[in-house]
Parts: C-alpha cells; sequence; structure tokens
C-alpha cells in the first residue's frame, strides 16, 4: 500500500512539473508557428516524421517499474525495461514501431515486440522464466515533454523451477500503463 501511494505522489509531482501553462508551445524559432502546423505542443520535425526522431530519449513510469527508450531511427525505438514485485523480478528488451500513416494529432500508434527474462522465489519453488510477445498501442502527449501511454498484447511465457525438473508454459495476455518523460535531442 506504501508503494502505491509514494507512486501517485511521484507521478502526479511528474505531471505537475510538466504540464505546466507554456509547456507545450513550440520555442524552436522566433517566427510564429501557423495554428495549423502545431500538434499539441509536438515539433514540426516529430510531427513530419509520424513521432519522435532518432536519439529522442525518454523514461518510461509504470506499475510496478520503470524502462528506458532510445530513437534508433524516426517512429523506431529500443527499450530496457524492468519490472519489480515481492520476489519476482523481470528484465527485458523492446521493440517499438510508430508508423506515420497512423498518426492522428498528438495520439501516436504503435506496434512493440518483446523479448523478457524473469526470475522469482516463493515460500515453495524459486526459478526463472522466459517470455515473447507482441503489443499494440498508443502514446498521447499531454505536453512538450509528456505522454501516457497504454497497450495491450499476448505474451508466451515459460517458466521453470530450479529445484525440480518441473516447467510450466502459457499464453498471457498483458495491458500497460505508463507515464514517458523526453529528454535528448529529439526533444518534444
Amino acid at each position: 500500500m506504501r508503494y502505491n501511494t509514494l507512486s501517485v505522489v511521484v507521478l502526479s509531482g511528474v505531471l505537475l512539473c510538466a504540464c505546466q501553462p507554456g509547456a507545450a508551445a513550440e520555442e524552436s524559432s522566433s517566427a510564429p508557428v501557423p495554428v495549423s502546423s502545431q500538434t499539441r505542443g509536438l515539433s514540426l520535425s516529430h510531427a513530419a516524421a509520424g513521432g519522435p526522431v532518432k536519439g529522442t530519449l525518454n523514461l518510461n513510469l509504470n506499475y510496478p517499474g520503470a524502462a528506458f527508450r532510445c530513437f534508433v531511427a524516426d517512429g523506431k525505438a529500443l527499450e530496457l525495461l524492468g519490472q519489480f514485485q515481492k520476489d519476482v523480478s523481470v528484465g527485458g528488451l523492446r521493440y517499438y514501431a510508430y508508423p506515420a500513416s497512423l498518426r492522428q494529432g498528438a495520439l501516436f500508434p504503435y506496434f512493440a515486440f518483446e523479448a523478457d527474462y524473469a526470475d522469482f522465489k516463493g515460500s515453495y519453488s524459486s526459478g526463472y522464466g522466459l517470455g515473447g510477445g507482441a503489443f499494440a498501442g498508443a502514446e498521447y502527449f499531454i505536453g512538450r515533454r509528456l505522454s501516457v501511454q497504454t497497450d495491450l498484447g499476448a505474451l508466451y511465457l515459460s517458466v521453470n523451477d530450479r529445484d525440480t525438473s518441473i516447467s510450466e508454459s502459457g499464453l498471457e495476455f498483458i495491458l500497460n500503463l505508463g507515464v514517458n518523460i523526453y529528454f535528448g535531442k529529439g526533444g518534444l
């Protein structure tokens, strides 16, 4: 319960700092930008590319973990992620593709593919697992350097007990929710 309260306080502070009035205004040139060219605070280069551009960095905060994303090309990113709860840890790598043809204003739909390694220790068993899955979702920019995202996907997971030969595998459906803070040369 304390962790949930702390998460809400931290995320509220991030939202208050990032969503200050005028934070979404385009400030890259002294010439006024036509209103029709503005996209909820996104720079013209991001809007033209269909998403964040190469070199943009991102910190994703979610429950119960965090991730670091780097855009390796316009509209394409790699992400290192970690999820931690009592007795369970998951680390993974995720690839994102933001199709420019699906973008609408500040809404950036994406497809993602993920590979994970899990480690667990319970009262009666401990072990590890591997997983792989595909996700579809969207990111919505609410500020110049801040967005919220959600995705839904299927993850095939196989877990093995360290002390016995017992293993289990199956398909899990996962809903992810997160807040993204952007940094780097691409910045929003």
